[in-house]
Order: C-alpha cells, then structure tokens, then sequence
C-alpha cells in the first residue's frame, strides 16, 4: 500500500473587483478635513450606505453652533456620544461609511468602538495651507477666534494621539479634489482586504498540509505494520546468519 502523495499547493482565490465594498469604514480627522463629503462620495462609489453624524445631530437637535452656544459644549458632547454610539452599532450590522465629528474621538466609549476588528478607521489628514483656505468665514464654534487657523492647529495636535490610537490608515486631503482623496481610500481598504484574504488563504493551505502531513506519516507507519514480507526477510536473514 502507498503512501498518498502531499497535497499540491492550491492558486491564490479570486478576489472581488472592490473587496472594500463589504467593509464597514469610519472617517475621522480634524475640522475642515472634509469627511461629509469624502464619505458621501465613498458610499456612493462603493454602493454602501453613508451616515453623517454631525448631520444626524442637526436634524435631531438644530444648528451645532446653537446647541453650544444654549446648552454648552459638555450638553453636545453627550448628544453626540449618543448619536455616534447608535451610528456605530448599526454599522455592525451591514457594510458602511460613517463620518464623525472632529471631537468625537474625545470620548473613550467612541475609541474603543472604533476598536472593533471588523470596522476599518480611515483617518483624514490635511495640512495647516489647506485648512486655512476651508476656514474662510467658517462658523465652527471650536474655531470662531480671532485666528481660526491657529486654534485649529492646536485642536488637531491636542487630538492626534486620540486619532492614532485608533487609525487603521491614514490618508491625506490635502490640495486634492474630493474624488482623489476616495480614490486613496478605496486603494488602502482594497489592500487591506486582499492582505486579509491571503493571510486567511494561507491559514487554510496550512492547516491542510498539516493535516495531510499526519495522514501521511499515519498511512506509512500503518503500511508497515501490515507487511508480512518485512519480518520475513528479517527472519530469512537471521537464519542465514545462522547457518554460516
């Protein structure tokens, strides 16, 4: 009886022409970055749904200035914590792009749902050039000082380790059109979800010629212990020994 032959390496799976599009994806960065429309652009590109958080406040609550200049900014905070948490548990359920607000990151209950494995942080950088020209009469209230630019800067840098703690790729707006900068989006989530699939693939090839490696040495420790023939011929051996 002969051993089975080990298994030939299986050809690496075809993926699908935009693997991104089963991704559930999370934008964040600082003001001005452009997330409501970068994600607008994504969902649409990528046939998911898209939901803006900060939008969802304002149908829900009113103007974002208003709630901080009525209720202060801790009241705004907790309403967007609420409306944030519920956007992110929905985004579980189905493949999707969801924008935050730039201080969303500042609740931990929000980092660490943006830890979940399944959901891919896509933080959305731009530099202080582009962040000026965007700032122009803004009505951001984190921002209405006598120089906005600067009070931005402070913001994003007080905020970046929040943002890397929990960014799964970082990629830049700056001086780009809005369709550039999905363009970079979807080609980062594309990479990632084929090294996904062939780190998987190759846990499966793995795991089987390992288990045919056991079939293997298992068939040929059986195959010997069944054949007559071998301790025969040591028998014959040994007799022959004698005799001489």
């Amino acid at each position: 009886m002969n051993a089975p032959e080990p298994p030939v390496p299986r050809p690496a799976p075809p993926l699908d022409p935009v693997p991104a599009a089963t991704a559930r994806i999370v934008l964040i960065g600082p003001p001005a970055a452009g997330k409501s429309t970068i994600g607008r652009l994504l969902g649409d590109r990528l046939g998911i749904p898209f939901t803006d958080t900060d939008a969802m406040i304002v149908s829900a609550h009113g103007p974002i200035a208003e709630i901080f200049r009525t209720r202060g900014e801790a009241r705004f905070r907790e309403i967007e914590r609420e409306v944030v948490r519920r956007a992110l548990r929905r985004l579980l359920d189905r493949p999707g792009v969801v924008s935050l607000g730039g201080g969303a990151i500042l609740n931990s209950g929000t980092r660490a749902q943006l830890k979940h494995p399944a959901i891919k942080v896509m933080s959305i950088e731009i530099d202080e050039e582009t962040a000026s020209a965007r700032l122009h009469g803004s009505h951001r209230p984190l921002l209405a000082d006598e120089d906005p630019v600067e009070r931005w800067k402070a913001l994003a840098e007080e905020r970046r380790p929040l943002y890397e703690s929990v960014t799964t790729a970082t990629v830049s707006a700056s001086n780009d059109p809005p369709s550039t900068v999905v363009n970079r989006v979807v080609d980062v989530l594309t990479g990632l979800q084929r090294a996904e699939n062939y780190a998987k693939f190759a846990a499966e090839d793995e795991a089987q010629a390992a288990h045919a490696d056991d079939r293997y040495a298992e068939d040929g420790q059986r195959t010997d212990a069944d054949d007559p023939d071998a301790d025969d011929t040591d028998a014959d051996d040994t007799e022959g020994s004698d005799e001489a």
